[in-house]
């Protein structure tokens, strides 16, 4: 099982790799002169002039902001921590749930964004969503190794 748990750890940091090379964004707006498509490795620039204005009034960015932020600290690291997780509970739920939250926010708000028929979406934003929900998906296959019955070495008096 865990086996199964690490390949898909895998697989979503591969996916995430993607995602940078992937178009994210098209120009929706015709009257712009310049029509190059917004790659995934692009976004890091926005995410930094984001954060560099703290406008914390608007929420739907901050939750997308912290959301995309976590889940991509999760998907880089979480195929390393596979031995730290199989050995703690305590450490695989401090894991699993704020995967599972950024995972949910960050595809809360691109789902909502999706609503408004001006937004298009390219490859990038699935691939995206689909390395955070794979990872989040191979953070639930990682097995608790039981503790060992210490009494089992034990002879019994006779």
């Amino acid at each position: 099982m865990n086996l199964v748990a690490l390949a898909l750890l895998i697989t979503a940091l591969i996916a995430f790799v993607a995602f940078h090379f992937l178009v994210v964004d098209y120009d929706s707006d015709p009257s712009t002169v310049e029509k190059t498509p917004e790659r995934g490795w692009e976004i890091w620039l926005e995410l930094i002039g984001f954060l560099k204005d703290a406008d914390f009034t608007e929420f739907r960015g901050m939750i997308a902001a912290a959301s995309f932020l976590c889940a991509t600290l999760l998907v880089v690291l979480a195929p390393f921590l596979v031995p730290v997780l199989k050995r703690s509970r305590l450490a695989w739920w401090v894991i699993v749930l704020p995967a599972g939250i950024a995972t949910c926010g960050f595809g809360g708000i691109v789902g909502v964004d999706l609503l408004d028929p001006l937004n298009s979406y390219g490859p990038g934003v699935p691939c995206l969503l689909a390395a955070f929900a794979i990872n989040f998906i191979g953070l639930l296959f990682i097995r608790h190794e039981a503790a060992p019955d210490l009494m089992a070495d034990v002879p019994r008096p006779t």
